[in-house]
């Protein structure tokens, strides 16, 4: 959190301290509302017009998946089947948990959200998306499954 004066970074510290407190308080559908919310937001401050982007200028799956892979070098996109995807991130893309503001493993659900909206909004399909395992969750790497109708080669 350089650039940031030592009061802002106490009162952040203490904020988000705060907040992973009352999500961990929340009922499971109450949590699942607010990272929906988080996720959808943090994928329109920068991810979804990546994915916009990619999927616009590739013209395939296979080339979609390869320009994603470009953008985001941590993370690797392999097509499991038809309508299966795994989503490998080798390191936590999480700005919070990047600057050490966040370290509750509830929050992976917003990525799962935020991936789960740069796929459908990108591909103008819905998908479901299936976390297997996160590094916050002691994992090595964060795993998720993207499902859905994808468009087939040459679509």
């Amino acid at each position: 959190m350089s650039g940031w004066d030592e009061d802002v970074q106490q009162f952040l510290a203490y904020w988000f301290s705060g907040f992973a407190e009352g999500l961990a308080a929340l009922d499971v559908a109450s949590q699942d509302c607010m990272l929906r919310a988080c996720g959808r937001a943090c994928a329109a401050s920068y991810t979804s017009e990546v994915f916009e982007t990619a999927w616009r200028e590739s013209g395939s799956l296979g080339r979609f998946l390869e320009r994603l892979a470009i953008a985001f070098p941590a993370v690797h996109y392999e097509q499991l089947a038809p309508r299966t995807i795994r989503v490998c991130i080798e390191r936590c893309g999480c700005d919070l948990v990047n600057l050490g503001l966040v370290t509750s493993p509830l929050l992976c659900a917003c990525s799962m959200h935020n991936l789960r909206e740069n796929f459908a909004h990108a591909l103008g399909i819905p998908v479901e998306v299936v976390m297997e395992t996160t590094i916050l969750q002691g994992g090595a790497q964060c795993e998720f499954l993207v499902r859905g109708a994808f468009p087939h080669e040459g679509s």
